[in-house]
């Protein structure tokens, strides 16, 4: 007869750090960055969330079109996340002269393309936003902040051959 097998309750790897320690500010999503801020209500926030599920646009557009989110509390927030945030450019209205801030022969070796501007803020969308040394150059060469977002290549693809 057999015996039913017991195995142990696996638990999830620890952070690093203190796993005492409460998450990081710049690990929360950008909601929770807003709310903690005291930039944005939890309610604007979920009505948010609740259009970006069926639209894909992102929350920070979202939250200054339709509540009134200032852009400087906006840029405030996305300078303090260390993650690349996921945008997709096909459901996300750019415009022209925020492309044209980088070099085209530049965005399609790199692989990225300027989709907003917030100020100091410039907002970019590369296929592989991990690449330091790039985002290096880039503040380099606009002398902008820049807010990396991961973004297929084929939805940078399209913005670039669009306003070509």
């Amino acid at each position: 007869m057999a015996t039913a097998r017991h195995s142990r309750e696996v638990q999830p790897t620890p952070r690093r750090g203190d796993e005492d320690e409460p998450e990081a500010p710049n690990a929360l999503p950008l909601g929770r960055i807003l709310i903690d801020a005291g930039a944005a209500k939890k309610e604007a926030v979920d009505a948010a969330l609740a259009v970006q599920r069926k639209t894909f646009r992102p929350l920070g557009r979202i939250l200054r079109e339709e509540h009134g989110l200032s852009v400087e509390a906006l840029a405030d927030a996305l300078r303090k996340q260390d993650h690349q945030p996921r945008v997709f450019l096909r459901f996300f209205p750019i415009e022209p002269e925020t492309l044209r801030l980088l070099d085209r022969k530049l965005c399609a070796e790199q692989e990225l393309a300027a989709f907003e501007r917030l100020g100091n803020l410039l907002c970019v969308a590369i296929s592989n936003p991990s690449r330091r040394d790039l985002i290096l150059q880039l503040r380099s060469v606009t002398e902008y902040e820049i807010a990396a977002f991961r973004a297929p290549w084929e939805d940078i693809q399209k913005a670039l051959k669009d306003f070509g």
